[in-house]
Order: structure tokens, then sequence, then C-alpha cells
């Protein structure tokens, strides 16, 4: 069977904002690593890894895919806590999102202060030999700098999965990282995988909404979803037409 293609189109990436019920994980601020993983599932076999570095945030990524339904998610971020969590992927929802963020008003900023070197330059108001002239002409070098190493930084092109029914979050990836074909690779096997999870377990709709409930509340319990992202995914979940049906 041959493995079906990745594409960033619309119709399978969503380019608008993250509705509201869509939340991020809430990870704490602290030095500590958190292995959230309460039943400790034994690996018994490794489908796949993959792996993502970013040093300009400090944040590595590292995703195993084993047991054909379990993935762990370890992530390391000089400037939060260390974490590793498991998710059980029968609960995802099969399609990748997109979300991209350009911080336009820093590279705006950056672009004007690379103009106004170029016009002390050439308008002859840089002079060489005058202590102000060089101190401004470095000044506005160094800030063109700074603006554009925030552009970098606050800039983000990432695709994420999220629950199938309560809409959270549960991981994301920069996108072509750490290039566009070991990516999409990656995603057309998370995709498979995803389905073949689903399949496997041979529960009706109901039955899902009940697991996924109870999935995401192991979640919350192991401090890797926030309580309030949590009642906001239960409410989905409880207006669901098919979920009395699964009492």
């Amino acid at each position: 069977m041959s493995m079906p293609q990745f594409k960033i189109e619309p119709e399978e990436i969503d380019l608008k904002p993250i509705e509201s019920d869509e939340i991020d994980l809430q990870p704490l601020a602290d030095e500590t690593t958190r292995f959230s993983d309460d039943e400790k599932i034994p690996v018994e076999r490794v489908n796949f890894e993959f792996e993502q570095s970013d040093k300009l945030r400090g944040m590595y990524r590292k995703l195993t895919v084993f047991n054909d339904e379990h993935c762990y998610q370890s992530i390391k971020n000089k400037h939060r806590r260390k974490y590793k969590f498991r998710l059980n992927l029968a609960f995802l929802d099969p399609r990748p999102f997109r979300l991209r963020n350009i911080a336009w008003k820093w590279l705006c900023l950056s672009l004007a202060l690379w103009c106004s070197a170029a016009a002390m330059v050439i308008g002859g108001w840089f002079d060489p030999s005058s202590v102000m002239s060089l101190g401004i002409f470095t000044g506005v070098i160094v800030g063109a700098l700074l603006t554009l190493l925030s552009f970098f930084y606050l800039s983000h092109d990432t695709v994420y999965f999220r629950s199938q029914f309560g809409k959270i979050r549960l991981f994301e990836l920069a996108n072509n990282d750490p290039n566009k074909d070991e990516f999409r690779k990656f995603i057309n096997q998370i995709v498979v995988q995803i389905n073949k999870s689903k399949a496997s377990k041979g529960m009706n709709q109901s039955q899902l909404l009940a697991a996924e409930l109870k999935e995401l509340r192991r979640l919350k319990n192991e401090d890797i979803v926030a309580e309030e992202s949590y009642e906001k995914a239960k409410r989905l979940i409880f207006r669901h037409a098919a979920f009395n049906a699964s009492e």
C-alpha cells in the first residue's frame, strides 16, 4: 500500500487563527524534569522517532511512536521545565493543522533601521572620525540586528495535532524542520499511525468520546493539560450528540 502524501494545502492545513477551544499545553516554568506517565506502559516496539532542535529558541523536541498506538513526547526548553509525556494516538484528530505567525512589525522596524544606516552613509552623515557620529551609526546597526533577531525569534510556522473531540493541541512541530522531506515523511507516518490506532480500538463514536475524556483527564492529572483547558474540552465532549450514548 502506498503511503499518502502530506501536502500543505488549505483543505488539509488550517491557516486560520486558533479558535478559543483549541488550547496550548501549559508546562510550568521550573528547573525540574517532569516525566508524566503514571501507567508506565513499557516500550515493547519502537515504530519510528522524530527529532527537532531550535538553537535560537533553545528548544529540543523528540517524539517516539511505540507499540503501534502510543507516542512519547520529550521536550527540553532552556526557558521552561523539561518534561516528557505519553499520548494515545487513537484519541488524536488525524488531520494536521498549520499555524503561521509572522512578526511583521519587527521586520519593518529592522528594515527601517537598515535604511537609516544606509542613508547615513550615502548622505554623508556618517563621519568615522566623529565619536558622536560613530556612536549613532553603531547604535542604529545594533538596533537593526536586534530587531531582525526578534523577527526570527517571534515568527513561527508550526504544524500541530489536537485531540479529536476536545480540540486540545497535544503536540506541535516546527514546519519543515529539519528539512521538508524528513518532516513530510514523519507527518505521513504519524497520520497513518493515528488512523491505524483508531481502527485497532474497534470503538464506535460514543465510546471514543468517553475514552478521550478519560485520556484528557489523565493528562490533566499529570499537569500536562491545564485545568481550564481540560474543562473547555470536557464541555465540548459533553455537548457532542453521541456522548450520552456512551454511558
